[in-house]
């Protein structure tokens, strides 16, 4: 049998044959190699061309659509192992519409397969709150951390630069109302300068963190002055009169002594806060006062406390009055000159004594040391002449009547 014989022998069982294996092979790919569905959850999604917005003074922010959710269709063998990161998302920005939303696109990362699958995107509208771009400037305020060494305190803080100018979102920039930086001073004695990163914060205290934020500076130079610490005491002085019928009985002020902090040479020249403006000219009822150390310090001195508050307490009492009738032998005169003779004479001289009764009861003519210079008078009787009376803490004295003395030359008794 001829080999053709032998091909063609039964040539219809053999192309069914063929069939049906074709036929198979078909069957077993489609049932080992099915077509599917996958669904892949949140696929970052990049803006492109936000540059666009920028350059019209507009800042946005995504309100909804920074990520994005597919459906994937294809065989079984192409997209079993496919995730997030196979496929890229992206939203055009310069194609936003008047609504400002953009549409999202995604793509495979491998584009041999783009062919071979079908993508649905659950939700390929991307939104956008855009906002005008403004700026503002802000101090750049010193937080300072921790104490220094025992007996020393921060005297100054400054930061260079010392304004700051915030670029951003007006809602957000809005809310900012302080930028500041942090250096920690512990167990610091001396001057020292260091660098520290701004921080924004809002009215409560909260940091204020954006992406969407532009600095003029990001990190400062702050310089710090260390003060060596001082205790010195309070003086207080009062100016006035209480109104008629009281007195000052007793002053009193809290603290008693004060922490001041100053350059070393400036403070050894300070012994005390002269507390000195304090004025009881017509009052008539206790006086309390509150006054600020600081007040009271010369330029480039500190109060070191963090409370510089003085507390002045004045305490009045009723006033009585004692009259007493002055005799000579309560007078003393000073300056008598040798070769004359001085008389005294009192016509009704009385003393008055104004002050608080457990005070002026006590009071004896004596103590008020009384005296008349009579140095410069001249020889007859001198009117009037004014009479030095001591000053007594509490009280007040007023006189009445008149003073003279009487100026004469010693007689010679000696005979020629």
């Amino acid at each position: 049998m001829s080999i053709k014989d032998k091909i063609f022998k039964n040539f219809g069982y053999k192309l069914l044959s063929v069939f049906f294996a074709c036929l198979l092979w078909l069957v077993v790919m489609n049932t080992s190699d099915y077509q599917t569905t996958k669904e892949i959850d949140n696929i970052p999604v990049t803006q492109l061309n936000g540059d666009v917005l920028n350059e019209l003074d507009k800042l946005y922010e995504v309100a909804k659509g920074d990520t994005v959710d597919i459906v994937v269709k294809g065989r079984r063998s192409v997209i079993g192992d496919l995730s997030a990161s196979d496929f890229i998302a992206t939203a055009d920005l310069s194609e936003m519409s008047i609504t400002n939303t953009v549409q999202i696109n995604v793509i495979p990362v491998d584009l041999s397969i783009k062919n071979s699958i079908s993508i649905t995107i659950v939700d390929n509208i991307m939104s956008l709150n855009l906002e005008e771009k403004v700026s503002a400037q802000f101090p750049t305020k010193v937080r300072v951390n921790g104490e220094p060494k025992a007996g020393y305190t921060v005297g100054s803080t400054s930061a260079s630069p010392n304004i700051i100018t915030v670029e951003g979102p007006q809602s957000t920039v809005e809310k900012i109302t302080e930028a500041s930086v942090n250096v920690d001073v512990s167990g610091e004695s001396e001057d020292f300068d260091t660098q520290s990163t701004i921080t924004l914060y809002d009215a409560y205290g909260k940091q204020i963190t954006s992406d969407k934020l532009t600095l003029s500076d990001v990190d400062v130079k702050v310089s710090v002055i260390i003060f060596p610490v001082k205790t010195v005491p309070v003086r207080v002085s009062l100016n006035g009169t209480p109104a008629e019928g009281f007195v000052v009985e007793e002053t009193k002020f809290s603290p008693e002594s004060v922490k001041i902090a100053a350059d070393r040479t400036v403070l050894s020249d300070i012994s005390e806060i002269d507390v000195d403006n304090i004025s009881v000219s017509g009052i008539d009822e206790d006086l309390q006062q509150t006054v600020s150390a600081n007040a009271y310090l010369p330029d480039g001195v500190i109060c070191a406390e963090d409370e510089d508050d003085i507390v002045i307490s004045v305490k009045l009492a009723e006033t009585v009055d004692k009259t007493l009738d002055v005799t000579k032998s309560a007078i003393k005169l000073t300056g008598k000159q040798t070769g004359y003779n001085y008389k005294l004479m009192l016509s009704s001289f009385k003393v008055t004594a104004t002050g608080f009764d457990s005070v002026v009861q006590e009071l004896k003519l004596a103590d008020f040391g009384m005296t008349v210079d009579v140095s410069k008078l001249s020889e007859g009787v001198n009117y009037n002449v004014p009479v030095s009376i001591k000053e007594l803490e509490g009280v007040n004295i007023t006189t009445s009547g008149s003073v003279n003395v009487e100026v004469s030359a010693v007689e010679d008794n000696t005979e020629e």
